[in-house]
């Protein structure tokens, strides 16, 4: 696991300006597209965002969930979503958000599309803008 990894990007991230998605980790499965490869990779990644749920809500206190597919499909329907939402639901169902400090900071999985790896994601929003919640 890359966990130590893992909080120094997110922590990196909460310092840093605006809005941003990062990736933490992305899954390499072989190029020969082995079913049981592709699967442990996948595996790898989730086994990775389930330990840093547990160490963020450690630190941070237990999340909240974010279902992200209302944005996607609001912007299907042509609605201008701030970033970092408007990345996130092209890319994760659901993510898991705290308020840190005065932004609030989300981990996911991304795998929406076969053709992608599976990846661990990170984001936070503009400090002040409150978690992302279903859009109009």
């Amino acid at each position: 696991m890359h966990l130590a990894h893992h909080l120094t990007e997110l922590g990196r991230l909460l310092s840093g300006p605006g809005a941003r998605v990062l990736v933490l980790r992305t899954a390499e499965p072989p190029c020969d597209g082995d079913p049981a490869d592709v699967l442990e990779a996948a595996e790898e990644i989730r086994a990775d965002h389930e330990a840093l749920l547990v160490l963020l809500s450690q630190q941070w206190g237990e999340p909240r969930t974010v279902d992200l597919d209302p944005h996607l499909l609001a912007a299907a329907d042509g609605l201008a979503l701030p970033e970092p939402e408007r990345t996130l639901c092209r890319r994760v169902a659901e993510l898991a958000v705290w308020t840190v400090r005065d932004r609030w900071a989300g981990v996911g999985t991304a795998r929406r599309d076969a053709e992608t790896p599976p990846q661990l994601l990170a984001a936070v929003g503009e400090k002040g803008r409150p978690v992302p919640c279903a859009p109009p």
